[in-house]
C-alpha cells in the first residue's frame, strides 16, 4: 500500500480547489486555455508549485501567465478558506513545458511514418 504524507493530501486538494476556482470563480478570459497538472507542497506546507499547461501560441502562454501571477492571491485565499488550513501555502505557478514537448513528437512521428508510406509507395 502506498503511503501519503500530509504535504502530498494538501497538494491533491489545493491542485483540485484550484482548478475549480478557476472554472467556476475567475472570470479573466485569459485563463481560457489553462489546464493545472501538478501540484508539489513543501514538507513543511509553506508553498505550493503548481504546474500548467496552455493550448495556444507563446502571446497565449504570456498571458496566462500574466493573469496567472496577478490571481495567485486570490487563489490562495479563497483555498485557505476551503481548505480551513491555520497557514496556507504561498501559491507559485510554473508552466509545464511536457505538453508541448509531447505535440511536438506526435508531430515529428507522423511525418516520419507519412515518410515512410511515401517511400513504401514509391
Amino acid at each position: 500500500m502506498k503511503h501519503f504524507d500530509r504535504s502530498q493530501r494538501v497538494a491533491d486538494e489545493i491542485l483540485r480547489h484550484v482548478s475549480e476556482l478557476i472554472r467556476t470563480e475567475v472570470k479573466d478570459f485569459d485563463l481560457t486555455p489553462v489546464t493545472l497538472i501538478h501540484c508539489e507542497v513543501t514538507r513543511d506546507l509553506s508553498e505550493a508549485r503548481l504546474r500548467y499547461s496552455v493550448l495556444g501560441d507563446d502571446e497565449t502562454r504570456r498571458r496566462c501567465a500574466d493573469a496567472m501571477s496577478k490571481l495567485s492571491g486570490f487563489l490562495q485565499h479563497r483555498v485557505g478558506q476551503r481548505l480551513g488550513l491555520r497557514l496556507v501555502p504561498k501559491l507559485r505557478f510554473a508552466y509545464d513545458e511536457s505538453v508541448a514537448e509531447a505535440g511536438k513528437l506526435q508531430e515529428l512521428f507522423e511525418k516520419i511514418a507519412r515518410e515512410r508510406d511515401t517511400d513504401a509507395q514509391s
